[in-house]
């Protein structure tokens, strides 16, 4: 069941306060009363018809997201507010996986990043991104980039805006999700899990490094695909800015007004100003630290 609390924590920048126990996020240091950023609140919620049992995502408008979980149904509104309305018996790490994930990412979305659903670290200073269709190991990718001594700066998204000299991400918040024989494989610098529940399969972990206090420049988007050598490959002007508009996390909600345009304008700049590649390995654990050595020439490469 959900834990009953009024704290303010940090993530992506913000202030969040939540009447959930959210020990994934950093607790804020705010020097003084102020208005967090983000309230997360327990009460219900009421579906819309458009939420229908084969549907869980719904727009009731460019600001107002419905998300429907058999742990929860969330309401997710003006980008500075998440109401939550757990299940009868829904396990607290469940709801906070709802919250911290999907919740939290729709609401950047709503606040104007360009949100995409990617592994993000810290290689030399500069952000990598890492995209692919689920399965594809994004996050063990960024576990052998975190094992491999750089700094994860978000488990699933990257939270992204344009700024003076390109693209920029901010840091989420010190935390993983990392399954069992993950952290066993690879043994981590994190801490273990609290207050878990045995029906998930995977766990967030509390990194040990501190995250940046400001925007990390974004230097490049690998594409993850199977094959059978380990391969940086070029992309097509189209296929570049494809790849970040697939991979756009928040894409259900483009049907409104010209946010499918603005999104692919968006895909376009980043992909006019950053390197967006393929990256083709096998998939086989022991050779992650080459992927991760190839990925860091192809950077260097870029930088020259």
């Amino acid at each position: 069941m959900a834990v009953a609390t009024t704290d303010t924590y940090e993530a992506f920048g913000l202030t969040v306060q939540s009447e959930i126990d959210l020990p994934e996020l950093s607790p804020a240091d705010l020097g003084g009363p102020t208005d967090p950023d983000v309230t997360v609140t327990e009460r219900a919620v009421t579906r819309p018809p458009a939420l229908t049992s084969e549907k869980s995502f719904h727009a009731a408008g460019q600001r107002d997201y419905y998300l429907k979980y058999d742990a929860a149904t969330v309401r997710v509104r003006g980008g500075t507010r998440i109401a939550i309305d757990p299940a009868s018996g829904a396990p607290h790490e469940v709801l906070r996986h709802v919250i911290v994930g999907p919740a939290l990412n729709h609401l950047l979305h709503q606040r104007g990043y360009f949100v995409l659903h990617a592994s993000t670290v810290a290689i030399d200073g500069a952000a990598v991104a890492f995209v692919g269709e689920s399965g594809q190991g994004k996050t063990t990718t960024a576990l052998a980039c975190l094992t491999d001594g750089h700094r994860v700066l978000s488990d699933d998204v990257a939270a992204i805006t344009l700024g003076d000299d390109g693209p920029v991400v901010r840091s989420g918040y010190p935390a993983v999700k990392l399954s069992t024989e993950a952290v066993e494989t690879f043994d981590p610098p994190v801490d273990p899990p609290v207050r878990t529940y045995d029906g998930r399969p995977r766990h967030f972990h509390r990194l040990r490094h501190d995250q940046p206090e400001s925007p990390v420049p974004l230097a490049g988007v690998y594409l993850l695909e199977d094959g059978p050598e380990i391969a940086v490959e070029s992309l097509s002007g189209s296929e570049r800015v494809m790849s970040l508009v697939d991979n756009t996390y928040a894409i259900g909600t483009l049907g409104f007004g010209r946010q499918a345009a603005t999104n692919v304008g968006v895909c376009g700049e980043i992909a006019g100003s950053t390197s967006v590649k393929r990256l083709r390995r096998p998939r086989e654990l022991g050779r992650l630290p080459e992927v991760i050595d190839r990925v860091r020439a192809d950077l260097a490469g870029e930088r020259c």
